[in-house]
């Protein structure tokens, strides 16, 4: 019996799927790394003129997918994603027999981007090894990125790649720099002792290796993770394994609260109404400590996942049987638009016990947020002489009023509000 013509098509398209997905053994290779936490599953589409095909179906968040062969061709590189038709971003790509390129996918809602490593660079001489950088993880801000012997300590370095944005290549394209083992670490631009992430253990570096290294971001925003990709290799992730961890206190005035989480102290002695700083805390299920005006607290367990940032919100005041302790998960990613400021408010007032709003020039934008509750982060026009107002959702007093407030785009703010209805204390911190 004969087989039909579409048959043999069919038999032919299934071997080549199984056979590494490459079209024909001219093709050009294209494949994508998906860094972004909010676009969780992609689709890649190539527009030539005439057809419009969905080549990459579902690559999904924190993975590279194969190679897949095209047709050498000028084509049109459209994300979108997975099974929704509208376009994300796109490019205009001309790709050419026997090339390699990766595209790495980054970006929270509303900003989309796409970097690209072209993956045919010459190998470099014996001992030595090249050596890109790309920024995709915008919310962390600009950075300096160390390569260094292990055992170097930071303030006797200088930063190989300095002050690199989210969303670009590092300045001067690929380095050659010696063979060897590399400890990696990434700082906020110009600073040292504001660690993002640190690989403590050596990353080798081969003989004649071409290497791109990705930054990529996290849910908490700040802290930063990375992926290591030889050329036409797979990945080797190298993740963060800290959280950004700090301590309010909402106790009674004339009252002080020492807290320790994982052995990090959060807060030392510290006054009522007191908002800490962030500390860098080893992520998984850490012991928190508590001494209130110098009486130990029963310990707690709080569970904390690498990349995110938290609020210890520690509340005791007439409102409270004893002491409670919350954990608040802080998104501390930045705007999607440049022009405005992302505001949350974090109910901390014990003495009083009544759920609060927040509005933002005359705008509700935080509803009846419960004690020792954080509403979630939104989105405001930044500007100077903002008007912040806090309200009793259950008797509708203004609590708190600031006519003069300056939220500065591209900031993220918590308004922490302390004390009770006759003495209100208002806090606004900034998260970065």
């Amino acid at each position: 019996m004969s087989i039909s013509t579409r048959h043999v098509v069919a038999l032919l398209l299934a071997g080549m799927l199984l056979g590494g997905c490459h079209k024909s053994s001219g093709s050009a290779d294209i494949r994508i790394l998906n860094t972004s936490i909010d676009y969780s599953s992609l689709d890649l589409y190539l527009n030539n003129g005439t057809t419009n095909t969905r080549e990459i179906i579902a690559a999904t968040y924190g993975t590279l997918t194969s190679y897949l062969g095209v047709s050498s061709n000028s084509y049109t590189v459209e994300f979108t994603r997975n099974g929704v038709s509208s376009s994300l971003d796109s490019l205009d790509e001309k790709l050419s027999n026997n090339t390699h390129k990766t595209y790495v996918a980054y970006g929270n809602s509303g900003k989309f981007g796409i970097l690209e490593i072209a993956e045919d660079q010459t190998q470099p001489d014996s001992s030595y090894t090249k050596v890109e950088l790309l920024d995709a993880a915008p919310d962390s801000g600009s950075v300096d990125v160390y390569l260094t012997d292990p055992s170097v300590a930071l303030a006797d370095a200088s930063p190989t790649f300095s002050g690199v944005s989210g969303g670009s290549i590092a300045g001067g394209g690929y380095l050659t720099l010696a063979s060897g083992s590399y400890r990696l670490r990434v700082t906020a631009a110009g600073s040292q002792t504001d660690i993002r992430l640190d690989s403590v253990t050596g990353i080798t570096f081969s003989s004649q290796e071409i290497l791109s290294i990705v930054i990529t971001g996290t849910s908490g925003g700040v802290l930063v993770n990375a992926a290591v990709i030889p050329q036409q290799g797979t990945e080797t992730a190298i993740n963060t394994t800290y959280a950004r961890v700090r301590a309010a206190a909402g106790i009674p005035a004339g009252s002080n609260l020492s807290a320790t989480l994982g052995g990090t102290a959060l807060l030392r002695s510290a006054a009522a109404n007191t908002v800490s700083q962030y500390s860098l805390v080893t992520a998984g299920t850490q012991t928190l400590n508590l001494t209130l005006d110098g009486a130990a607290l029963p310990a707690s367990s709080q569970a904390l996942t690498a990349g995110d940032d938290y609020t210890v919100l520690v509340l005791n005041g007439t409102a409270v049987s004893g002491t409670t302790t919350t954990l608040i998960t802080d998104d501390d990613r930045l705007p999607s638009t440049s022009g405005y400021a992302k505001i949350k408010l974090v109910n901390a007032m014990s003495a009083l016990g009544d759920p609060l709003t927040l509005n933002v020039n005359y705008t509700p934008v935080a509803s009846a947020i419960a004690l020792g509750s954080a509403s979630s982060s939104t989105e405001v026009t930044a500007g100077a002489n903002t008007e912040i107002d806090t309200v009793d959702a259950t008797t509708s007093t203004t609590l708190f009023t600031d006519t003069t407030a300056t939220l500065t785009g591209s900031e993220v703010y918590d308004l922490f509000m302390f004390g009770s209805a006759s003495s209100t204390i208002g806090a606004l911190r900034t998260n970065r």
